[in-house]
This record gives C-alpha cells, sequence and structure tokens, in this order.
C-alpha cells in the first residue's frame, strides 16, 4: 500500500452546493473574483445519472479555488445530501498522483466510501467520508492538457484580497489533526489554543508562504453561528478563507458586493489577527477574512 507521502496530497477546491449559481456567483465576481472554469451540458464528468453544472472561482492567487455546484446532480448521494442539507458546503477536493492507491489507503486509515472509486474521461476518482463525517472527494488527473486553470499569484482588487483555504468546524479538533496529518500527509502550520477553544493552522506539501499559501484550518465551535451550524449538521466545512493587505477595505468592498455582516472586523482573541466574518450568498455559508497571514516554511519543517 502506498504511503501518504508517496501519494502526493494537495488541496484543491471547495464544493457549494446551490439551486441558482447564475445568479449567486455576481457577489463573489463584484468581490474581486474571476472565473476560472465553467463546465456543463453534455462535456464534462458525464454520467449515466447526469451531467455536471459547475463553475470554478478563484481570487487573487494560484491554487485554491471554489466550485459552485448546481442541480441536477449526478449521483444519488448527491441528491440525498441536497434534500438533508440543502445549499451549503459539501465537500473538499484533493489532487493526488495515484486515485486507486488513494482509496486503498484512505479506506484503510478511518475513511468510509461515499462514491466508489470510477474513471472519467479525463480524471479517476471517488469520495468518502472522513472519521467525523465530512466529504473528502479524491481526484487524478489523467489527460495530458485538461487541468482546471488557475490564476496567477497576485492579490485582487485595492483591498489585496485573496482567498486561501478554509476551515472546518470539528468535533475533536486533535483527534482530526493527527487523522490528517498521518493521512492525508498535511504539516500543522501553527496552533492557537486557549481556555479550551483551539485553531489549528495546517496545509499540504506543497504550501510556500509567498506562491502558494494554501490553508486548511481544523476548529471547535466558537461563535454562536458556527455553534448553531454545528447543532444542526455536526461536524462540517465550515468556512472559505480569505486574507487581504486592508482587511477594512476587504470588508467595504464585501458588503457593497452582496455579503452580509456576521463580524466586523475585530482581533480575534484567541489567533490575534484582525477577522472578520460576512454570509455569503449560496445559502447564507460563512467566510472568514483575516489580515495577511503566512506562517513561515520553517514552521512546516517542523512540524
Amino acid at each position: 500500500m502506498k504511503s501518504a507521502t508517496e501519494l502526493d496530497y494537495h488541496l484543491h477546491h471547495l464544493c457549494i452546493y446551490d439551486d441558482q449559481p447564475r445568479e449567486n456567483m455576481f457577489p463573489y465576481l463584484r468581490w474581486h473574483h474571476g472565473i476560472t472554469n465553467f463546465f456543463s451540458g453534455n462535456v464534462f464528468h458525464v454520467t449515466g445519472e447526469g451531467h455536471s453544472d459547475y463553475t470554478f472561482l478563484g481570487c487573487g492567487g494560484r491554487a485554491y479555488q471554489i466550485q459552485i455546484e448546481a442541480p441536477p446532480f449526478q449521483f444519488e448521494y448527491e441528491r440525498n445530501w441536497w434534500r438533508d442539507h440543502g445549499k451549503g458546503y459539501n465537500h473538499i477536493c484533493w489532487i493526488t498522483s495515484d486515485a486507486r492507491a488513494s482509496m486503498a489507503q484512505l479506506l484503510a486509515n478511518g475513511a468510509t466510501e461515499v462514491m466508489p472509486f470510477e474513471e472519467f474521461p479525463t480524471y479517476d476518482g471517488f469520495v468518502v467520508h472522513d472519521p467525523e463525517g465530512r466529504w473528502v472527494e479524491i481526484m487524478e488527473y489523467t489527460d495530458d492538457t485538461f487541468r482546471v486553470q488557475e490564476f496567477t499569484h497576485a492579490p485582487s482588487g485595492e483591498c489585496g484580497l485573496e482567498m486561501v483555504g478554509n476551515a472546518e468546524i470539528c468535533n475533536d479538533v486533535d483527534l482530526m489533526v493527527d487523522w490528517y496529518e498521518r493521512v492525508l500527509d498535511l504539516r500543522v502550520l501553527e496552533r492557537f489554543d486557549s481556555d479550551g477553544d483551539k485553531f489549528v493552522v495546517m496545509s499540504d506539501r506543497k504550501y510556500d508562504p509567498v506562491g502558494r499559501r494554501t490553508l486548511f484550518v481544523l476548529q471547535n465551535a466558537r461563535h454562536d453561528f458556527e455553534k448553531s451550524k454545528a447543532d444542526a449538521h455536526g461536524a462540517h466545512i465550515a468556512s472559505i478563507l480569505y486574507q487581504a493587505k486592508d482587511v477594512q477595505r476587504a470588508w467595504e468592498d464585501a458588503l457593497w458586493a452582496g455579503m452580509k455582516p456576521l463580524m466586523e472586523p475585530h482581533v480575534d482573541t484567541l489567533t490575534g489577527l484582525l477577522t472578520a466574518y460576512l454570509s455569503e450568498p449560496c445559502g447564507n455559508n460563512v467566510i472568514m477574512l483575516t489580515e495577511h497571514y503566512a506562517p513561515g516554511a520553517e514552521l512546516a519543517n517542523a512540524a
């Protein structure tokens, strides 16, 4: 069996389920985002059950993106999730060098199958639950030229906005940090821990504090809006992570673009970072906006 390191995992995108993607993507576009790819009809990911309707968006960086996926969903397990949860953050996708070997490795280490391994025209992939029930999609590109396009690394807008990753609410933060370290080969960049609150910043092996600052945060529910979501849905993907050169300007731009306020910019007592929270249009999911934060490469090497 291949090890996690041999499988070369790296973070790729967060998928949002939404039945009005054309309308709800516009607040993102007004908030310094751009469309990197659009797939629909019979040109991509066609199955016997249906076809795709995917819009990929990026902002200010080359690696991490969001994918808005709309009905008709292709698989029964997707339609079941939509029935149970509706609009929401559905899964995190990781790229690997060997999807078939990845499935064997994940199932041997506590993941449970959602969608079995399948070969598509441009990639191989599957979906599993992590030990707390969040969806993890794994993809291996198999076509010589097909890729979801990326932007160059350049902060967007006068506020210097960048989409850098996601945060997840955990039932047991320490348990999940250990699992993602062992099974998906993430590294801990920094830990914040005080009075029972935990906020652990991780990344994959391709992390670079300048050119590829993709972050993956595991935390407990700290704020009322996080706690109410956890009460309703349990452990879940909690927020998209953004950073800005000018947080106040990015906040004002977001409100103008159509995002809704949750918590105004303030210094987070746990992390010490200037932080704000917003609600995005595809189901009122959470956006976490912070000042520029780039744990050094030496932290990753020491983790």
